[in-house]
């Protein structure tokens, strides 16, 4: 029999139940009362699957990580080494759910650099969610399985998902999304960064200039080019432009204009973080929404 021992990160805002489902899948048990997580608790599961026809034994070693905003430099250092990744919401708080996409994946996506890695997204409480609150719930995580989730729900079972409404409480889906989660990580090397290649040319080997910059793509292109220039690292350009393609929503291969138009506002964000030239994001700001709105489509 196989033997694994992976790091399991669970993310999400206070009180949204991540010690509870921790407490449920470990050790059976469920308590109404909240505690808020401070530093980070490790609690250990083993997992016993068939995994392409060969038993494994998977020692599932969970970080329950402090949820609240503002503690960015703590949080990311318990990232580091993370080998799956599950981000829990409310379902009864909708903006938990949001907040996945606004402040764990960019925070995420800042430490360990690469959507590579196999992310799970929760909605937690589902037995006390109205139907309203489920409907806006799936619609959100249908569109982070598209953005963040590439060439990972391929290597499931067809009874597995990368997204789940869960109920500490009763159990609901509890053990599938932890039995997804062990899924991902076996095959943790097939799972695809679709921006990487990308990234990797027009930041470091500087091809940008094989597209005509009247298309779409090869604007595309050379504000990939420019953005890593303004933002002075090339290396973290990377990781910031990974995050806001996919925050964008942005099809790389067929990019549309509205959702470039959104990368552009993204990407002058985040060059202010680290370059104080106003004058000059005002302009690359212009520049690139000039170029986005001639190009073709």
């Amino acid at each position: 029999m196989k033997k694994f021992a992976k790091k399991i990160v669970l993310l999400g805002d206070s009180a949204v139940g991540k010690t509870s489902l921790i407490r449920k899948f470990v050790h059976e048990e469920f308590d109404d009362s909240y505690i808020s997580t401070i530093g980070t608790k490790v609690s250990k599961k083993e997992m016993k699957l068939n995994l392409d026809g060969e038993d494994v034994l998977m020692n599932l070693m969970i970080w329950d990580m402090l949820g609240r905003e503002g503690y960015m430099s703590t949080q990311a250092r318990q990232m580091v080494g993370a080998q799956g990744i599950i981000i829990v919401g409310d379902l009864t708080r909708i903006d938990t759910i949001k907040n996945m996409e606004k402040y764990w994946i960019p925070l995420l996506l800042r430490t360990i650099g690469s959507i590579n890695l196999p992310i799970v997204f929760m909605a937690n409480k589902c037995d006390i969610a109205s139907e309203d609150k489920v409907r806006e719930a799936v619609e959100i995580f249908s569109r982070y399985e598209r953005n963040y989730n590439h060439g990972m729900k391929e290597e499931l079972p067809e009874n597995l998902n990368t997204w789940f409404l869960t109920s500490a409480k009763t159990g609901e889906k509890v053990e599938d999304a932890f039995s997804t989660m062990v899924h991902l990580t076996y095959h943790t090397n097939r799972a695809k960064d679709p921006f990487f290649d990308r990234i990797r040319d027009l930041t470091i080997k500087r091809i940008g200039e094989q597209e005509p910059r009247d298309t779409l793509v090869g604007a595309v292109d050379l504000i990939i080019f420019e953005f890593s220039e303004v933002y002075g690292n090339s290396v973290k350009a990377g990781r910031i432009l990974r995050e806001e393609v996919a925050r964008a929503g942005m099809d790389h291969n067929n990019p549309s204009k509205e959702s470039v138009l959104e990368m552009v506002n993204y990407l002058i964000e985040a060059a202010g973080e680290v370059n104080e030239d106003k004058e000059l994001l005002t302009t690359k700001h212009n520049e690139w929404t000039e170029i986005v709105n001639n190009a073709k489509e």
